[in-house]
């Protein structure tokens, strides 16, 4: 028997990858009646960088979050989902989302977009669908291609 799945998070980070790990985000929660959890994670790593904490930063990407989650919530109901959650979390986004969000949220499903990086560039800073495949405690579902439906 198949598995239904009830709590399916789709990482969005703006990337198109990430948009059609939605698209196919919105059609495998309606397919199996689920919650669609909507993850942005803030890299807080990258910030730390700048030489002083400067809350106006934080804040004006989280306003840029907000403002890209509550699009895609806006096309998930449109498209008939009643249960569409939006989460922004700051820090790494490798272990907000292949544990902290999935265990805070009873996820059951990760839904992602394939990476955009080149080998050196995966040696060098790593990719982060990598590292979610293996440490996540859950199904992960990387999404390649378009055209291919579910």
């Amino acid at each position: 028997m198949p598995k239904e799945y009830k709590h399916i998070m789709v990482a969005v980070d703006g990337s198109y990858e990430s948009e059609l790990a939605f698209e196919k985000g919105i059609a495998v929660a309606k397919r199996n009646g689920a919650e669609l959890v909507l993850a942005h994670v803030i890299d807080t790593r990258s910030l730390q960088s700048v030489a002083t904490f400067d809350s106006y930063i934080y804040e004006n990407l989280e306003t840029d979050a907000k403002g890209v989650l509550e699009n895609f919530e806006r096309q998930a109901r449109q498209q008939g989902l009643d249960r569409v959650q939006r989460v922004i979390e700051f820090g790494n986004p490798k272990t907000l989302l292949a544990k902290d969000i999935p265990d805070k949220y009873g996820i059951d499903l990760i839904m992602l977009g394939a990476t955009g990086l080149n080998g050196f560039e995966r040696l060098l800073i790593g990719s982060s669908s990598e590292y979610i495949m293996r440490h996540a405690k859950v199904d992960i579902l990387i999404v390649r291609d378009k055209e291919k439906t579910l």
